[in-house]
């Protein structure tokens, strides 16, 4: 590969109200090595987003910013529309990467000829040198599916069910564009549009070779809001996703139907907020036991 084509890659990185998250995360980013530019996009931020980017002294950093919030679909369509690279690399404010994590993804889209590729996404709350440790003893599997896209598979595997955090040649976006029609969450705008790709004919595949991660949690963000606002949100936009693509998933073996695959879906987020409610008990219940005592 050569350096041209290495250094070719744009990566966007849409943000609202995170700025903590980004004076955390985004020098993860800012450090990826073969990376041409960095494009945040703020998306209508009401906090210091715009102070925290500025603290970075980057050449390589722009930062384009929204009046209002438009949801984070729309953030990564402005920030593909004004890319400069030939590949666009998704980023989030909240995300870290290996600095070889573009290399990586890149050489692996030449080697598989794909035309979008991602890596699985860890949720550890480890430290970063613990990252790849971490990353090896994951256990690996034969099948994916929408609701498992962080599993590391045995092998490079075609699908279109990848994280966000992928690498898309950017002749991709002249067909397909990330649909902004899912409200409030955004929740499956990212898997909308990889099975829209995968619809037009591109060729999209999950890699073990690297991985991305996320260290802590923060606050901001149009993903938070209140736990019943949040999942009612999530189920709409499910369901919306369904309509849209149904009829191909069906035909392709992932689901079963529209309906049954919801009912699924409901009965498996419920399962996650009952059992969030009660670790959250239980910790209130220890902490009063332990100030009693």
């Amino acid at each position: 590969m050569i350096a041209s084509e290495r250094e070719d890659i744009t990566m966007v990185v849409p943000t609202y109200d995170r700025a903590a998250a980004l004076r955390a995360n985004l020098e993860s980013a800012l450090a990826l090595h073969d990376i041409a530019e960095v494009i945040v996009v703020d998306d209508g931020s009401t906090d210091d987003t715009s102070q925290a980017c500025r603290e970075f002294h980057d050449e390589r950093l722009r930062v384009i910013r929204h009046p209002s919030n438009r949801g984070v679909a729309a953030a990564r369509n402005t920030g593909i529309a004004a890319a400069n690279g030939a590949w666009i690399l998704f980023g989030e404010d909240d995300c870290r990467f290996p600095s070889d994590y573009a290399t990586v993804l890149r050489a692996e889209a030449g080697r598989h000829s794909a035309d979008i590729i991602g890596a699985p996404m860890l949720h550890f709350r480890g430290a970063d040198g613990e990252a790849a440790a971490f990353a090896a003893a994951s256990p690996r599997v034969e099948k994916l599916s929408m609701e498992n896209m962080s599993a590391f598979p045995v092998r490079a595997v075609e699908t279109p069910f990848i994280p966000a955090r992928a690498l898309v040649r950017k002749s991709v976006f002249d067909r397909v564009s990330f649909y902004e029609g899912f409200p409030v969450n955004g929740y499956r705008e990212e898997t909308d549009f990889f099975v829209q790709a995968v619809r037009a004919g591109f060729r999209c595949m999950l890699t073990p070779a690297t991985y991305c991660y996320q260290a802590g949690f923060w606050g901001g963000g149009q993903h938070h809001s209140s736990t019943l606002r949040y999942e009612y949100w999530t189920l709409r936009n499910n369901w919306r996703f369904l309509r849209r693509h149904a009829a191909w998933l069906v035909e392709h073996g992932y689901i079963r139907g529209a309906i049954a695959s919801q009912g699924q879906f409901a009965a498996a987020r419920a399962g996650i907020v009952i059992s969030g409610a009660v670790r959250t008990r239980a910790r209130r219940v220890s902490a009063a036991l332990s100030r009693a005592s």
